[in-house]
Parts: structure tokens; C-alpha cells; sequence
């Protein structure tokens, strides 16, 4: 339980799209006692190493005591009351040249929405507060390869990813093992237990999760966890984005053996669902910025083959597709509370070409209770990539 005496602190009033109060229960009736609408705002950090000198673009934005180094990035972050462990910043240091480049402006987790089969409870995680619910990790079972920060809520680990390259020539082969920077933290949310993670590959690659753990909150009712990530990428100056979608077809005639792809610009404000028989995907250009090719800087966003979908009624019309384009809007960073479809109304006609824009994009995990979930559940990840296309001249790590 929270205690009512401690809220968290705010400044400002409170702005209509922001969630909520709401209840979550767990075993038995948890309440968490937030005030209505909570702004997002950072919480008092520590312990965090400081920054090399190199990071001088990175540390402008972070006041030098919010930043995480390693792996070729640097991290601006803090702990919002609503999204948690969110990203302020991100900087890929480009090995060859020691320089940094913007690619992130903010990323969060903008919701988790888990519904129940039954048609009742339907929970709106982010709308009741993750950033309350951070739990303390323990130093030795946690994080025993990293280091424990704000005030030992978040644990800051360089990981080996494993085997990142590996190629043969006339008989030679060699092989390079990756590594990646990674930010997480543990969120108690009734009887669940999330893990918010955010890796950073030093291959330019970004790798945002969340982990299902804990036990189950009403025994052996089906549910769905719909987890959305909300991205702002600003790989040169906020503006001049440009939002394309991927699609690969069959050729007519030809009886499926030959094919043809294409990006096509999305043209205003819109929603799309996922469809993994055409390869969908979308990616986010800088129109400004050309790599040594000629082809514009851009990060992609790449669905997961298992991720599935959620379409219910149309009080939940933000289920009604798993990528969202809108533009940006510091007001707009939330995506439902127990009693509004919020990320609907940002789709108002605003133009997006050229301007500053945000990526929503959701995945739908359904959980049906096995056996092996008693009396607590192993860690089901669920994630997707946000890769670099063109936004380096070759592979960063060559």
C-alpha cells in the first residue's frame, strides 16, 4: 500500500488527457492512493556514474546526474509517476568518429491495458501509476553484474548479447560477440509483477520489454496483457520526420515465386494494423539527414510474429491497430484510463509530413494459465526491435 500522507509531488494543474485514479486490486482490494490526473515527473536519482567527456552532446540534456553510459550509448532518463522508467534521451556515439547522434527524444511505456475473458476486470496499468510501484531490487540476485540506482530501484547492467557477427572468407572466420546497455526495473501491480526493461545494442538497435511475472491475479481466468510503447525519434532536429509502411506482394502471375516491395509515406494522422503476410513494418526517416549513400537517416519498427491482436468494442478504439502515428504533443502521452479511449483523440487531421512526430505502436500477449504458472509464473517477455535502416553509412560495429 502507498501511504496517503506521501503523494507524489506535482507542479502545475492538470491537463484533461492525462489518466485517471483508479483502483488495482490484487489479492484482496489494493488501492492505490494517487491524486487524480497525475502529472509525469521525475523522482529524486543517485548513485549513477558520471559521464565521459566524449558525451558532451547527451549531457546538455540531462543535467549530467540522469545519464547512463556504455556500449556506444548515452541515456538521458528519470521516473515519471504514470510511465515509470522512462527515456528522456538517447545518443548512439558513432565508434569511428566519437561522435554522438540524437536518435530518441522520449520513450515510455504509454499503457498496459489487461482486460479478463470474462468480460470483467479491464485494468489500465499506466492510468493508476507504475513509477509508485517500482519495487527495490536486490544487489545479488537482481542486478549481480551492475549497478543499483535511484536508490536501488533501477538496475543499469552492460550485458553479452551473444554472437552479433560471424562470417568466412577463404577459410578464415572470425566472429564478434555484441553488447548492450541496459536500463530495468520491477513494478508490483496487484498480485503481477512487471519488468520494464530498455536495451540499447551497440549495434545501433533499440530493444524496449516488459516482463510478465508474478503470480496471477484471479487464478485461472484467461487474459490479455496489450502493452503500447509510445517513441519520439528525433535523429536531427524535431522536425522533418517523415512515417513510411513497409509491404511486400506477390507478384501477378507468377503464381507466388516472384515479389516486389515498396515504403509508402503515410500521409496524415492514422492507425494500422499489424498484417504479417505482407511483412508490415514502418519506419521513421529524418528527410534532412543522408547517410554517405544518399538515402535518409531512419529507424524502423519491426512487429514480433507472435504479438497477435485485440479488436473489442468501440469504447476501446485504440485496440483498432497496433501502430499509431500522431503528431507530437507534450499533452498527449497517454493511451486509455478506466473511462476514456484517450489515443483516439489525438487523430484530429494535423499534417505530419515534415514535422515533429510520434510512433505508438501495441503488442498483445494472451495469457492462458498453464499449469507450470502455479504458484508463480516464469518471465514471459514481450518486445520488439526499433532498428537503424540506413542511418549509418555501413555496420557501426565494422
Amino acid at each position: 500500500m502507498f501511504a496517503q500522507d506521501h503523494p507524489l509531488p506535482r507542479t502545475g494543474p492538470a491537463k484533461a488527457s492525462e489518466p485517471a485514479r483508479s483502483v488495482r486490486p490484487g489479492r484482496g482490494l489494493r488501492r492505490l492512493l494517487l491524486p487524480a490526473l497525475l502529472l509525469a515527473l521525475p523522482l529524486a536519482l543517485s548513485g549513477i556514474a558520471p559521464a565521459r567527456p566524449v558525451q558532451a552532446a547527451a549531457n546538455q540534456f540531462c543535467s549530467g546526474e540522469y545519464l547512463a553510459v556504455g556500449a556506444n550509448w548515452s541515456l538521458c532518463w528519470e521516473i515519471r509517476a504514470n510511465e515509470g522508467l522512462a527515456i528522456t534521451h538517447a545518443f548512439y556515439t558513432v565508434p569511428q568518429t566519437g561522435f554522438d547522434r540524437r536518435v530518441l527524444s522520449d520513450a515510455t511505456v504509454a499503457q498496459i491495458f489487461v482486460p479478463y475473458e470474462v468480460g470483467q476486470p479491464r485494468y489500465h496499468d499506466v492510468a493508476y501509476g507504475l513509477g509508485p510501484a517500482m519495487q527495490r531490487l536486490n544487489p545479488q540476485v537482481d542486478c549481480p553484474h551492475g549497478q543499483l540506482l535511484a536508490g536501488g530501484k533501477v538496475c543499469r547492467e552492460l550485458e553479452d548479447r551473444g554472437l552479433s557477427q560471424r562470417y568466412c572468407l577463404e577459410g578464415n572466420c572470425s566472429a564478434r560477440r555484441g553488447k548492450a546497455l541496459v536500463l530495468w526495473s520491477s513494478i508490483q501491480t496487484g498480485a503481477y509483477n512487471y519488468l520494464l526493461r530498455w536495451e540499447f545494442r551497440d549495434d545501433g538497435t533499440i530493444h524496449p520489454a516488459l516482463g510478465l511475472a508474478g503470480a496471477l491475479q484471479f487464478g485461472n481466468v484467461a487474459h490479455t496483457h496489450n502493452v503500447y510503447w509510445r517513441l519520439d525519434f528525433d535523429m536531427g532536429d524535431p522536425e522533418n520526420d517523415r512515417v513510411e509502411e513497409f509491404v511486400r506482394l506477390p507478384k501477378a502471375g507468377t503464381n507466388g515465386l516472384q515479389g516486389a516491395s515498396t515504403w509508402k509515406p503515410l500521409l496524415g494522422e492514422t492507425f494500422r494494423p499489424t498484417e504479417l503476410f505482407t511483412f508490415r513494418k514502418w519506419r521513421i526517416t529524418d528527410t534532412a539527414q543522408k547517410n554517405a549513400l544518399g538515402k535518409p537517416w531512419s529507424y524502423e519498427v519491426v512487429p514480433s510474429p507472435g504479438d497477435g491482436s485485440l479488436r473489442t468494442n468501440p469504447n476501446e478504439g485504440f485496440l483498432r491497430g497496433e501502430f499509431w502515428l500522431t503528431r507530437a504533443h507534450s499533452n498527449e502521452r497517454f493511451v486509455s484510463t478506466d473511462n476514456a479511449d484517450l489515443l483516439s483523440t489525438y487523430l484530429n487531421g494535423e499534417a505530419v509530413d515534415g514535422q515533429d512526430l510520434v510512433l505508438w505502436y501495441a503488442q498483445h500477449a494472451y495469457h492462458e494459465i498453464r499449469s507450470e504458472d502455479q504458484p508463480y509464473m516464469p518471465v514471459e517477455w514481450v518486445g520488439f526491435e526499433a532498428r537503424p535502416r540506413d542511418y549509418f553509412d555501413q555496420n557501426p560495429m565494422n
